[in-house]
């Protein structure tokens, strides 16, 4: 390593920005102070080691320089935020629920706007749009494990949103460029619909040009769930197959490499281009730009050297994009891939390519492991034998439509489309998900470091010391889910309602539901399901048929996430025959629940007080309420009880509660004085949306549990609301 000054400086340049973007996290300073100690260590033995703190230096100055500049720029907007409502059209690109989404950059803004607006605009790059609206900058998360729009938006220098119904097109800039990718690639989807079929199309307009509009959630959830989601987007491998294809034809052609390195390197820059210029993308053309001049110029082409050049040139470009997942699965695995190329072992025999084809993937899966765990929470165990059996396929499926998109439909084309549906079918397939859950980064640390020793040849370790490391890092991948401490939490689920008991027995979920977000199910509540360590929810239940308190867990249903429903015993209307109907296709174990059943695990257990068998209240007031003790806390879970119900409550055997949840998302018409008189809650979690149109919580609720000194806690605030277990729970 000490031979390759630019991996180095690489990783001090990564550390110094982690350092900058974590700089309040008690976990950075560690890391940073950890850093320091090993570093003093390494630079008294050998100097050369100083380029670290070279690289860690200018990490944190570039990255200080990028935040201050950004949060400047946050804080112009913020001021003024219906100023800035002008800007030129970069990407037009049309959303799932078929509104336009507008790339625009105004002038006087470091960050640029994503505009989003309904289909029937007719806009295209290089238009300068006046609109009307407010820019809102992208939000964080608010629940463990959920998607950050916000990380995920920065990254791509896109700070601001806006949704506007009013636009006026002021003037067009001619791009000639830009124009003419626009065409070439529309050209090219064009010509995908004309060839293939709609989910072979969809799929290699993906691969090609980087379009995944068309790809079902469930066609993305197969490629994911069988570690093939690299197959979807356009990777450094396409840009690398793509340059090299180009630079092999010109200098067979013409007989000269510089001119054959030329070609091939303005073929790459020009399709990193026209698929959108992904960081992956980025990273393989500059690349592919190192190999191209080592080949000139006559010097050996290191691919370590040529990563870390990569990667520095990258975050200088944008420091932000540390945060960015792909970024750094697509640098890990290029030193994963360099590593093996340095270690790999001399396969001999009758199926030795076969041999060496399966060494490579299970390298590469092993190699990635941990940093696939730590953002994804689960990875698929045997996914090398989807890449060892899919790749090769879908690598000739790109190269022959690559190939013959400008051509009519011919034979080959019904070749291709066999090869992508193999490709797709082997997607379906299952290879043992290991879901293990939240881990700290210290735990991805340690399983590269002691990897690294267990694998690296000049160590010298015997065969004793290196099985005693792989037993090791199998106790630690044991150990730290189990260590996990539990918890009971509130999930924001924007208006609607959400609890998740993270029991010895299970996941149990009371209620899940949204009427202000969409697909609450799979972007809110699963993901935290996974952060917990579970691919699986083992009781779902829903205190009544409103949408806001099942959604999410129709969705979870319909995708056999769900083992046991607990739903009122009560008329069943056509919604909950609906539900039951879903349950019952997807082997879902339905059960029923009224005053004086209960559900125990482990930790505790809920009791029902409310409502009786066959209640005839209106839905609202025969919501479910459970009662009991979880973890030492002892809750009551209200659903929306109101009026009737609440005082049918009353006379039941209501307790103290060190937690309860506001019925109703805090309406005014719930949580009455003789309720509150009676429950005397430590705590309140009120679920509610931010700004929703109901006006929840309502004034006089909060006052109420004022009165009683109650301390409250709010979703539409302060996200999920989390309860960890007590140490004598």
């Amino acid at each position: 390593m000490k031979q390759r000054p630019m991996v180095l400086i690489f990783a001090g340049v990564l550390s110094g920005t982690a350092v900058v973007w974590n700089i309040m996290s008690m976990t950075a300073a560690f890391y940073l102070l950890t850093g320091i100690c090993l570093l003093a260590s390494l630079i008294f033995s050998d100097r050369r080691y100083g380029w670290v703190v070279v690289g860690i230096l200018a990490g944190i100055l570039l990255s200080l320089g990028f935040k201050t500049s950004m949060k400047l720029d946050l804080i112009q907007v913020k001021e003024k935020a219906t100023e800035y409502t002008m800007g030129r059209v970069l990407e037009v690109s049309k959303t799932k629920k078929g509104k336009l989404a507008v790339l625009l950059k105004n002038k006087n803004l470091e960050g640029k706007i994503l505009l989003y607006t309904p289909e029937d605009e007719k806009i295209i790059p290089g238009d300068i749009l006046r609109f009307q609206g407010e820019l809102e900058e992208w939000e964080d998360t608010d629940n463990p494990g959920q998607f950050s729009s916000r990380h995920y938006y920065f990254s791509k220098g896109i700070y601001y949103h806006v949704y506007s119904k009013n636009i006026e097109i002021e003037g067009h800039q001619n791009i000639y460029f830009q124009e003419k990718i626009l065409q070439c690639r529309e050209y090219m989807k064009h010509q995908l619909e004309i060839q293939y079929k709609n989910e072979v199309s969809d799929f290699l307009k993906g691969m090609l040009i980087g379009d995944k509009n068309g790809l079902s959630d469930e066609v993305k959830d197969d490629f994911k769930e069988s570690g093939l989601i690299h197959l979807l987007a356009v990777s450094g491998l396409h840009i690398s197959l793509a340059g090299r294809r180009v630079y092999k034809l010109v200098r067979k052609w013409c007989g000269n490499f510089v001119v054959g390195s030329l070609a091939g390197m303005t073929g790459a820059v020009f399709y990193c281009i026209l698929t959108g210029g992904s960081g992956s993308s980025l990273r393989a053309v500059m690349m592919l730009g190192v190999y191209f001049l080592s080949e000139i110029l006559g010097e050996h082409y290191d691919m370590m050297s040529a990563g870390a050049f990569a990667g520095i040139v990258l975050l200088i470009m944008c420091p932000y994009r540390i945060y960015d997942t792909g970024f750094l699965y697509s640098f890990t695995a290029v030193f994963v891939i360099a590593i093996y190329q340095l270690v790999k072992p001399k396969m001999k025999g009758k199926y030795y390519k076969l041999k060496e084809s399966l060494s490579f993937c299970i390298f590469i899966q092993i190699g990635m492991l941990p940093l696939i765990i730590y953002f994804q929470y689960e990875a698929p165990a045997f996914s090398f034998l989807a890449n060892v059996a899919a790749v090769p396929l879908a690598t000739c499926a790109f190269t022959l439509a690559f190939l013959l998109i400008f051509l009519p439909y011919t034979v080959f084309h019904e070749a291709i489309s066999w090869m992508i549906q193999g490709v797709l079918w082997i997607s379906r397939q299952s290879y043992g998900m290991l879901t293990i859950g939240h881990v700290p980064f210290l735990w991805v640390f340690l399983f590269y470091f002691m990897t690294g020793l267990w694998i690296w040849k000049k160590n010298g370790q015997n065969r004793h010391i290196r099985i005693s490391l792989a037993y090791v890092i199998m106790i630690i991948l044991i150990w730290i889910p189990m260590a996990r401490r539990k918890s009971l939490a509130f999930l924001d689920v924007g208006q609607g309602d959400c609890f998740v008991a993270d029991t010895k027995s299970g996941a149990i979920i009371f209620d899940g539901g949204s009427s202000s977000e969409d697909q609450v199910g799979r972007y809110r509540i699963l993901p935290y399901m996974k952060y917990l360590g579970y691919q699986k929810i083992q009781i779902a239940v829903i205190s009544h048929m409103d949408i806001d308190h099942y959604s999410g867990i129709k969705e979870l249903l319909e995708m056999g996430k769900i083992k046991y429903l607990g739903l009122p015993e009560i008329p069943k209307d056509d919604t909950m025959k609906k539900i039951i109907g879903i349950a019952k296709k997807r082997g879902t174990t339905i059960f029923y629940l009224s005053r004086g059943r209960q559900i125990t695990t482990k930790d505790g257990s809920l009791k029902v007080l409310h409502p009786q068998k066959n209640s005839q209240m209106e839905k609202n007031a025969a919501s479910l309420v459970m009662q009991g003790k979880i973890f030492g806390y002892r809750v009551l879970l209200t659903g929306d009880v109101e009026k009737e119900g609440e005082e049918e409550l009353l006379s039941e055997e209501l307790e103290r509660a060190d937690i309860l949840k506001a019925a109703h998302h805090g309406s005014k018409n719930s949580t009455s004085n003789e309720f509150l008189q009676k429950v005397q809650p430590k705590q309140t979690v009120i679920s509610c949306g931010k700004q929703n149109r109901y006006g929840h919580p309502h004034l006089e609720t909060i006052h109420r549990l004022q009165t009683y000194h109650t301390k409250i806690y709010r979703t539409d605030r302060s996200g999920a609301i989390i309860f960890f277990k007590r140490r004598d729970g």
